[in-house]
């Protein structure tokens, strides 16, 4: 099934408004609280993604490639599996609190870090409904529920910054997206959000997740780890200086793969039944290599300026430090149609095989921070590592062409 130029656009609007929308929030708070509160900041919503992600297992893309994915009682069974996963961020997140505190003094305070968990206990209630309408090709609800909470926040921004000027405007923003988002997934749903424990389900889910539960934990060692290393060895303000250069890196790979998650999915699916997957593979390949190319050196020439415009003068990177932000975005981006293919094809464990060598390159990254080198060397070894990843990514990915286990399909 081909997808109009209405839909491709509405399916790359969508994770663009998101990243963006993230974006500007950093921008606003940078402002109202300066480098040191936005760095505290970008700590809670490390701790966030990091039970966001270690809980991921692909509810939603199991919802878009399953045969079942049209029956009700399938929809409401994996409501029932992300009510679980909900629960199980919230209880982390609770785990989670003191050991962060103890371990950053300065930083957010326990009470703070407690109150995340109020936010994966709304979206464990988010209606699977407008995901569903994905599957098939239809992106407005999606844009409906995921744009629309990002605009709702990026409203109370102002308002929430302006009453509290630090890095509790961070929570609260995060707070408001989330409960706009369930609000909306609801309104937009076409069916009453029911949902059932089914065993099957919960066990057949497990065992799609479980590699990607291992691969989101080696993304986010790849993705968020380096600021930890820079909270513990350079300080708050460097935290912020190098969490904005890398939120901004980080964005056009973020869009890029929730985008391709949007689009290609489908039809990786469509073509592995159809016997038409190589085409497919060759062009996604070849449109992301020219998206990354161009990002790497437009990112090193313009983001100091950028950033420096935007944000202040106080959060410019050095050009050394964005050519290597960059080209570690770029090395992701590439990485995209891999980790799509992996997916469709029912290698979910084929991401978390490449991402493992990212992840090794932290060991450099802590060493080279404790000795006291410079900031330039934790991007540095970021760089390296995901080069080797992307290249461990395309050596697997012939393997995807083998046909799927029918098992990946029921």
């Amino acid at each position: 099934m081909s997808v109009g130029i209405t839909g491709r656009a509405m399916a790359w609007s969508v994770p663009f408004l998101s990243e963006i929308g993230a974006l500007l929030r950093s921008v606003v708070l940078a402002w109202a609280t300066g480098p040191e509160e936005l760095g505290r900041a970008m700590i809670l919503v490390l701790v966030l993604r990091l039970t966001e992600m270690i809980s991921d297992i692909g509810v939603e893309r199991l919802l878009m490639i399953s045969r079942d994915g049209d029956d009700p009682r399938f929809l409401s069974a994996l409501q029932g599996a992300a009510l679980l996963r909900g629960l199980a961020m919230a209880v982390m997140l609770l785990a989670l609190a003191a050991p962060m505190a103890l371990l950053l003094p300065d930083g957010a305070s326990l009470g703070e870090y407690t109150a995340l968990a109020v936010i994966p206990l709304m979206r464990a209630f988010l209606h699977l409904d407008y995901r569903l309408a994905e599957r098939n090709f239809s992106y407005l609800p999606l844009a409906q529920v995921e744009g629309g909470s990002v605009l709702v926040m990026l409203v109370s921004l102002p308002l929430i910054g302006h009453l509290v000027p630090n890095h509790r405007a961070m929570l609260l923003a995060l707070i408001v997206q989330a409960a706009a988002q369930v609000a909306l997934s609801h309104r937009v749903a076409h069916r009453r959000w029911i949902m059932h424990f089914d065993r099957a389900v919960l066990h057949h889910a497990a065992r799609f997740g479980a590699p990607l539960v291992i691969n989101a934990f080696l993304m986010f060692l790849t993705f968020q780890a380096d600021r930890l290393i820079v909270a513990g060895w350079f300080g708050w303000t460097e935290v912020g200086i190098y969490g904005v250069a890398l939120q901004l890196a980080s964005l056009p790979a973020q869009i890029t793969g929730r985008a391709a998650g949007s689009l290609l999915a489908p039809r990786l699916r469509v073509a592995l039944q159809s016997d038409t997957l190589r085409p497919v593979v060759k062009a996604a390949v070849q449109v992301h290599v020219a998206l990354a190319g161009a990002f790497a050196f437009g990112f090193a020439i313009l983001a100091p300026h950028a950033i420096a415009l935007v944000y202040g003068a106080q959060f410019r990177p050095s050009f050394p430090l964005a050519l290597a932000l960059g080209l570690a975005a770029a090395f992701r981006i590439l990485r995209t149609p891999h980790s799509q293919l992996a997916v469709a094809s029912g290698r979910t464990g084929d991401p978390a095989r490449a991402n493992i060598w990212r992840a090794l390159a932290l060991g450099p990254a802590v060493g080279l921070a404790a000795m006291g080198q410079p900031l330039l060397t934790v991007a540095m070894a970021a760089t390296v590592g995901e080069m080797v990843a992307t290249l461990r990514a395309h050596a697997l990915m012939q393997l995807s062409f083998k046909p799927m286990p029918e098992e990946a399909l029921l």
